[in-house]
């Protein structure tokens, strides 16, 4: 017989929303700003957040450690562990005060990629750092971001190095164009699309995009949540992730909401172009889904 007790005793009531918030910080200063606009956000949305410290070692000391011994491995491991312990310090510094707490973990024992997907699975938001062509050491490895977004099955709140604005998600701008992963990233935004203050839609086609039977728009789903948007039609273009920047500095938005697709080629996860140049580009948080 199928014990179904302990399934009873925790069934409270139905819970929507953003509940849990994991968070990557690192020894770059950046992390401080993530922290920061990551308990700002916790606080309109009523979560909690997790921060998980992995940071990556200076690999070209590393190389040269193990080919002169021991010894020179042992100081590199005592430099890498102070560094990450000054930037854990500094970061938890920043985390006290008014705002949500926020639990600290490590990435131990473990690859910074694979350990923060394996932790992922138990969030409903993961909030990341901007990409970075040749991060430095201390910062997360090559490709963390994009495997993230494309691996966690998780929507995925990925912060530039320098925010123009000190908030997220009172002015959203959302990237529409009727496809499964724009579908999927504007359902993960609805929690922030039903307290912000101004939603647009911007999609470049000729007119309205709507779906082929029921002739329902995209304005029409977000009202059904009682959410009023705006709608911006532009021109077709190869250049959207420029036109996208243009826009939401316009508006003055601080968050763009967009679908993301790649696909594993020669082992390689392969972003489409808008979506590498939005996220290397733009300067303000993006929230992508894939």
């Amino acid at each position: 017989m199928l014990d179904t007790g302990a399934a009873d005793t925790v069934r409270i009531g139905r819970v929507s929303g953003i509940k849990s918030i994991l968070l990557h910080v690192d020894a770059m200063t950046e992390s401080v700003v993530r922290l920061e606009l990551t308990r700002r956000l916790a606080s309109r949305l009523d979560s909690r957040i997790t921060a998980l410290f992995a940071a990556s070692r200076d690999t070209e000391h590393t190389s040269y450690a193990y080919s002169a011994g021991a010894i020179l491995a042992a100081l590199e491991s005592e430099w890498d562990q102070s560094l990450c312990d000054e930037a854990k310090r500094r970061l938890q510094l920043a985390g006290v005060g008014e705002g949500p707490p926020v639990a600290w973990c490590d990435v131990v024992g473990d690859s910074i990629t694979h350990g923060f997907l394996e932790e992922a699975a138990y969030a409903d938001l993961l909030v990341i750092g901007q990409q970075v062509e040749s991060p430095p050491t201390g910062a997360a490895p090559a490709g963390f971001v994009e495997a993230t977004i494309l691996q966690s099955g998780r929507p995925t709140l990925v912060i530039p190095r320098t925010p123009r604005t000190g908030t997220v998600g009172q002015r959203v701008l959302v990237a529409w164009d009727g496809s499964a992963q724009a579908a999927r990233a504007l359902t993960n935004a609805i929690p922030f699309l039903e307290r912000a203050e101004q939603v647009h839609v911007v999609s470049w086609a000729e007119r309205a995009r709507t779906a082929p039977f029921s002739r329902v728009d995209v304005r029409d789903y977000l009202r059904d949540h009682y959410i009023s948007a705006t709608l911006h039609l532009r021109h077709p273009t190869s250049r959207i992730a420029e036109q996208l920047a243009t826009l939401a500095a316009s508006l003055d938005a601080d968050l763009v909401v967009m679908g993301c697709y790649g696909h594993s080629r020669i082992g390689e996860r392969i972003f489409g172009g808008a979506s590498r140049a939005a996220l290397t580009s733009l300067h303000i948080p993006i929230l992508m889904a894939h």
